[in-house]
């Protein structure tokens, strides 16, 4: 019986490779003979692998140890420790749509139209978000400022940032005059606030009276806090944020909770005009109470410390020019009061002005005012002393302002080095 026998298919050759044959491959019903196998050639040097190179390709792929950490932090540190899947962790996926604008938009103007019922103030709901320096519109106004003790209703219109302005009161802090909105805000920063005095140098001090100097461009953000306050209670104010080329004197009462904020005023590094005074403010809580002829008398005990005369900016307010006038006249009658006696025998109007630090011009001002100049012959002027009515102003002015400079407590030196203008006073003459 014989028994059947199956074939073994012969495997088929690849398309590339029919019709080639190896040597070594034996023929379906061929004997295959036994050939030894060739021995191949060593290949040259640079194509053999060389350790840093296995150790490379080892590297790349990293085995299921360390490919197991390696997954491990990277989802720790992009999924948070599981809390978050990877679609939960994709960022991409939160980007803006039209809708979500729109949806924004609506919300912020009905967040507009409510503020404005709380404020009382007329709101466009299309008003853009505010940016930092922008000038507060119109319809915006601050109505109070709590400052310290007081609480202030304001004059005009300051150009706080819009957020700020919305709000009919602001707190300002009274040692860093920093601006806030909420009571809270205000009274967590009160216990945080390390200052207690302006950030500046004390130059004076005579019993609970002190001045500090600061300079803008050292103590940039408090002098620009200090201008945006100040234009509450001026009108002409301009300055705002540009206040590094002006020094600012800061009027300070002293008690043991600190120098509180009284009235400032501003001056010009280098004036070429010779301005001694840029700006004057005393806070409505602290007026008539000396404190701005006060300030004026320092400008000028600052001008005749530097050797030179010195006049305020103009155009002056209205309340700034009152002032003035009443210290000019004040600064006048005290020297015209010593005419005719032995130590002032002669006075001219330059000598005047050497006494007073005023410029020739304010000193005419002041005489002619008073009617106290007088033609004689010509185009020369006759100075006319009437010691009665200068005794009687000079009496009733101490009584309304008992307070005055004492240039002996004064401690300064020029910001700018000049050379100074040597005075000599012999027997009432004056001379240069």
């Amino acid at each position: 019986m014989t028994k059947a026998t199956r074939e073994t298919p012969t495997p088929r050759t690849p398309r590339g490779q029919r019709g080639k044959r190896d040597a070594a491959t034996p023929v379906h019903g061929q004997k295959s003979k036994s050939t030894p196998k060739a021995t191949p050639k060593a290949k040259p040097d640079e194509h053999r692998a060389t350790p840093k190179d296995k150790q490379k390709r080892t590297s790349d792929i990293p085995s299921a140890k360390r490919r197991k950490k390696t997954d491990g932090d990277f989802e720790a540190r992009v999924f948070f420790n599981s809390r978050l899947n990877a679609h939960e962790a994709d960022t991409q996926q939160f980007q803006p749509t039209l809708e979500d604008r729109q949806m924004y938009e609506a919300a912020r103007s009905a967040a507009a139209l409510d503020e404005a019922k709380v404020t009382g103030c007329a709101v466009d709901a299309n008003t853009p978000a505010s940016t930092p320096g922008a000038v507060v519109s119109v319809g915006y106004r601050v109505k109070k400022i709590r400052i310290g003790a007081y609480e202030i209703d304001s004059w005009y219109i300051s150009p706080y940032p819009d957020e700020y302005s919305r709000h009919p009161l602001l707190y300002i802090c009274e040692f860093c005059l920093k601006y806030m909105k909420s009571s809270y805000t205000y009274s967590r920063h009160c216990q945080k606030c390390t200052l207690r005095h302006p950030p500046g140098d004390e130059i004076y001090r005579d019993g609970s009276i002190s001045v500090f100097e600061v300079d803008g461009r050292k103590n940039k953000i408090y002098c620009q806090n200090l201008c945006l306050m100040g234009k509450m209670f001026l009108d002409t104010k301009t300055l705002y944020y540009d206040v590094e080329p002006f020094l600012f004197y800061i009027l300070c009462e002293y008690d043991n909770g600190g120098y509180h904020f009284a009235g400032y005023y501003s001056k010009e590094k280098r004036s070429v005009q010779g301005y001694n005074l840029s700006c004057i403010m005393i806070l409505p809580s602290k007026q008539r109470e000396g404190y701005g002829k006060l300030l004026i008398e320092f400008s000028y005990l600052l001008s005749k410390k530097e050797g030179v005369s010195g006049s305020p900016e103009k155009p002056l307010s209205d309340f700034g020019l009152l002032s003035y006038r009443s210290y000019w006249r004040r600064a006048v009658y005290e020297i015209l009061l010593h005419v005719g006696e032995r130590a002032m025998p002669v006075v001219t109007i330059d000598a005047v002005s050497r006494k007073t630090g005023m410029t020739v011009d304010d000193v005419i001002s002041t005489l002619q005012t008073d009617g106290m100049l007088q033609r004689t012959n010509g185009m020369s002027y006759a100075l006319v002393v009437d010691k009665a009515k200068i005794e009687r102003f000079i009496e009733a002015a101490r009584e309304k302002a008992p307070r005055r400079i004492d240039s002996s407590k004064l401690r300064w030196a020029p910001f700018l080095t000049k050379n100074s203008v040597a005075v000599q006073e012999d027997d009432g003459d004056i001379s240069v």
